[in-house]
């Protein structure tokens, strides 16, 4: 999911990963490489520059900037 906040996008993905508190910051940054591809991606389509690249883990209910 993206969305655009004061001219640039924000870009979110959702995971159904099983961590922890302890554990969801470790995992994220595995999917950063994921999450910058898009960003990438969305500023080519878009010609807007990424603001945040978001994910949020439904285990534990947090969202997480990377």
């Amino acid at each position: 999911m993206f969305f655009e906040e004061d001219g640039k996008i924000v870009v979110v993905d959702f995971k159904s990963d099983r961590v922890s508190k302890a554990s969801q910051y470790a995992r994220a940054e595995e999917y950063r490489p994921q999450l910058e591809t898009y960003g990438r991606a969305l500023e080519k389509i878009t010609g807007k520059p990424v603001k945040e690249r978001l994910i949020y883990f439904f285990a534990t209910g947090d969202t997480i900037s990377v």
